[in-house]
């Protein structure tokens, strides 16, 4: 472990400036290894730059700074790693790069490079690096010495280009060669034949430079000034590694011309071998051969690349192993070999399957191989899928011989998770944030594609509260959804559960004729409630069972649940199940009729369907009133030109009533125009009930409500024959009142405006309208404050211009005719 520790920092981190060898030794004074005393010399940022302040020796002429072009003779007096680094040169692909991006559209990284890839993430000194037992001590090397007992010495010293170590008033002694594990007992020794009785503690400082070179087809050729510890690996690490067109499987280690090793590359990053990484020496020459022969290796890969082959003989089992080995996700049966074979020049590329077995994985490769591993088919041999409305939707494992009833043994398998969800919703405690009925809108999916973009939506929702506050986490649609039937059921009896469709469910079968789809429909509720063997169709494997719900698809009234909510002045109010054809009369008549104080003019019948086409048309109204308001804006501003400020009133009027209305929420109430006098259950419309309608038959009020642009919005006593004037005087009518456009809005839902009761001459009769029980009066604000007498006054200065500007004009040409 410690020797791969020291040779990961010797590669990522033994880059680095280093003391020249040839250098003045130190003064005697101690220092911990890594830090420079002030009068040492350091090669700094820039190559071959002294340090600001420190010592150079007379007549020193400075270091040449290394360009970026990457030519020998670069970097020879400065240390790589040191200073700001350059960008790592991008790499260009290679030709068979570019030839196999063509033949399977990925560009393949090579093998390897990526281990050079960024020299900048590579630490800036290495100082602090351990060194390796096996170093072999040299000139330009610091030597650190405690020595205590008979002697004291505490000594930083240099070995000197005769590889002695100097000790004053000790002696010098023969260091260089010596193991740095050994370098303390060797000086033990040799101090023993002067001194004894003493201790010693040697270790080693700041480490010679080494200049090498790397030459041949690198990313960065040229000459470095390496550490001592430096291998060739640091020498390539240096150089960025090979270019395109190097090899990674075969660089050579040259010293006194002579090859004293070879490095596969590919040994170290997949094995980790280090027996040929040789320590370097100075004047060595690193040398990058050119590339051999290529492959490439993609489709169910972990690592797709390109890979080098180092000789013939390597086969698919070798290059397999470089990449790790083969998936559990490849195809072991068949893989794929595109080859080029120079034997037919018409058309060289031919293409070639086998399987990856022992025959297989021993086939030799060539040079322009490309390998693809197919992926395993996503079938499943023995699988029966269930989904729809079921408690699991699962695959299930498929057996000979079985059916439906195999597949669903209970009822308890079709009872969906969003039963169980929504009935613990029942007892927790629900924050109030959306309005009542807001929620089912929200979530409903027969509004889910009504032509609502998500803009206009998440506009919509802000509007009516439903964004999420601050450090809360938005709530996912199903979570939503079960929350409004929960809050349904919490405010009377509601179902929690989407029933099924007992009727129908389907068996997605793949013919193996032809391979069409064959959809076999089945009768679940035969299948698993009644026990009928012809609905319990057999299965095959790789079959597909639906199971629907009724709001999947719509089975006919009568086998509808469908709920009711009746309330108020009836015999026993509460949610009633429909019965099949009951209609508004009949429900009433069940529920024990109408009692004596019941107000039947003014009964309430709403419906979930027609409060949504309520807020559609809402906002079809709010959106139609701004494009009115903006033509209006612009034809005021094009007939008020004298005066730009008349219109801002009016503008200020219109956006209110906006406002108003883009705040109002549709109550789905339908209107059943009856007359004030009913009383029986002979005057309700037979009008058929739908799920979720809501019936509301209210106690005879005593008043009437004055709303709107009044003095005194209240509700007053209602009196018999008393007209909407009489209450319109008792709440007083505000000077921006504006009686021809007021309405009333009778207890059973009609409206009556003043536009409908023009009289002769055109006058509102709406006055003279008698008021009922419940009723209000509404009385809206003017929105054009112009009065006659200044339109008046506006038109005759308008005309009085024109007439002027023609007299002008008349005379203008009676003079020039004179």
């Amino acid at each position: 472990m410690r020797s791969a520790a020291l040779f990961t920092a010797l590669i990522f981190g033994g880059i680095t400036a280093v003391q020249a060898a040839d250098e003045p030794a130190s003064p005697q004074t101690f220092n911990t290894p890594g830090y420079t005393p002030p009068t040492a010399t350091r090669v700094p940022g820039a190559a071959g730059q002294p340090a600001q302040g420190a010592a150079t020796r007379p007549g020193a002429q400075p270091a040449r700074a290394a360009d970026s072009r990457g030519s020998l003779g670069d970097r020879q007096d400065g240390m790589v790693g040191e200073g700001p680094e350059l960008p790592a040169p991008q790499a260009k692909p290679s030709e068979f790069q570019k030839f196999v991006e063509a033949a399977t559209g990925r560009l393949l990284p090579v093998f390897g490079a990526d281990f050079f890839a960024d020299k900048r993430r590579l630490p800036a000194t290495a100082d602090n690096v351990p060194v390796s037992g096996d170093y072999l001590v040299g000139p330009g090397d610091e030597v650190t010495i405690r020595a205590w007992g008979s002697i004291d010495v505490d000594y930083r010293s240099k070995v000197d280009r005769n590889g002695q170590l100097n000790m004053p008033k000790v002696g010098s002694f023969n260091v260089a060669g010596v193991k740095a594990a050994d370098l303390e007992q060797h000086l033990r020794n040799q101090i023993g034949r002067i001194y004894t009785n003493f201790n010693l503690s040697v270790t080693l400082g700041q480490l010679r430079g080494l200049r090498v070179f790397v030459v041949g087809p690198a990313q960065r050729p040229g000459s470095y000034t390496l550490p001592g510890q430096s291998t060739v690996l640091s020498a390539m690490a240096a150089a960025g590694g090979p270019s395109a067109q190097g090899s990674m499987r075969k660089v050579t280690l040259r010293r006194d011309g002579k090859v004293i090793s070879e490095l596969d590359f590919y040994d170290f990053v997949v094995q980790g071998d280090k027996s040929k990484d040789l320590q370097l020496q100075a004047g060595d020459v690193v040398v990058f051969e050119p590339v051999g022969s290529r492959v490439a290796l993609a489709g169910a890969t972990d690592a797709p690349a390109i890979y080098e082959l180092k000789s013939p003989q390597e086969s698919v089992r070798d290059l397999l192993r470089y990449s790790g080995g083969a998936t559990v996700l490849a195809n072991m049966s068949r893989a794929q070999l595109e080859r080029i074979d120079p034997a037919m020049p018409k058309s060289p590329r031919v293409v070639e399957d086998f399987g990856l077995d022992a025959t297989g994985l021993s086939k030799p490769l060539r040079d322009g191989d490309v390998l693809t591993l197919l992926a395993i088919s996503p079938k499943f041999a023995n699988a029966v899928t269930l989904k729809g409305h079921v408690a699991q939707p699962l695959r299930y494992p498929y057996r000979p011989g079985m059916r439906i009833r195999d597949l669903i043994p209970d009822r308890e398998a079709l009872i969906s998770p969003d039963f169980y969800r929504r009935k613990n919703l029942l007892v927790q405690v629900l924050e109030e944030e959306e309005p009542d009925g807001l929620a089912e809108s929200a979530v409903d999916p027969q509004t889910a594609n009504n032509g609502v973009t998500p803009m206009q939506a998440q506009a919509q929702a802000q509007a009516q509260g439903q964004m999420t506050q601050p450090g809360k986490r938005a709530r996912t649609r199903e979570q939503t959804e079960d929350r409004a039937v929960a809050q349904r059921a919490r405010r009377a009896p509601a179902a929690l559960f989407d029933e099924l469709n007992w009727d129908y469910a389907v068996v997605e079968r793949l013919s193996e004729v032809d391979l069409s789809t064959q959809v076999i429909p089945f009768n679940l509720g035969k299948a698993v409630l009644q026990g009928d063997e012809s609905s319990n169709i057999e299965l095959r494997a790789g079959d597909v069972v639906t199971i629907y719900s009724q709001k999947d698809v719509r089975v006919p009234v009568a086998r509808q649940t469908r709920l009711v909510s009746v309330e108020g002045e009836v015999g026993a109010p509460g949610v009633y199940q429909l019965i099949p054809g009951e209609t508004l009369r009949s429900l009433i008549q069940r529920a024990g009729g109408f009692t004596p104080q019941a107000y039947v003019y003014g009964l309430e019948f709403s419906r979930e369907e027609t409060r949504q086409r309520q807020r559609e048309n809402l906002n079809e109204a709010i959106a139609r009133l701004e494009s009115l308001s903006a033509t209006q804006a612009a034809r005021e501003a094009a007939n008020r030109r004298d005066d730009p400020n008349a219109g801002i009133v009016s503008a200020a009027a219109t956006q209110a009533q906006l406002s108003r209305l883009s705040r109002l929420q549709p109550n789905g109430r339908i209107a059943l125009e009856l007359n004030p006098n009913d009383k029986t259950l002979e005057a309700l419309p037979d009008v058929p009930l739908d799920h979720g309608d809501r019936i509301s038959v209210p106690p005879r009020p005593g008043f009437v409500t004055v709303a709107g642009a009044v003095v005194n919005s209240n509700a007053f006593l209602w009196k018999p024959g008393r007209k909407a004037g009489d209450y319109l005087k008792l709440a007083g009518a505000d000077e921006a009142a504006d009686p021809s456009n007021m309405f009333i809005l009778r207890a059973d839902g009609t409206v009556v405006h003043a536009g409908d009761r023009r009289g002769f001459f055109g006058g509102s009769n709406l006055e003279a309208q008698e008021m009922q029980p419940g009723d209000a009066l509404i009385v809206p604000n003017q929105l054009d404050f112009e009065t006659f007498g200044r339109a008046l006054v506006r038109n005759l200065k308008d005309w009085s211009q024109i007439f002027s500007q023609f007299g002008l004009g008349a005379a203008a040409i009676k003079t020039l005719n004179n």
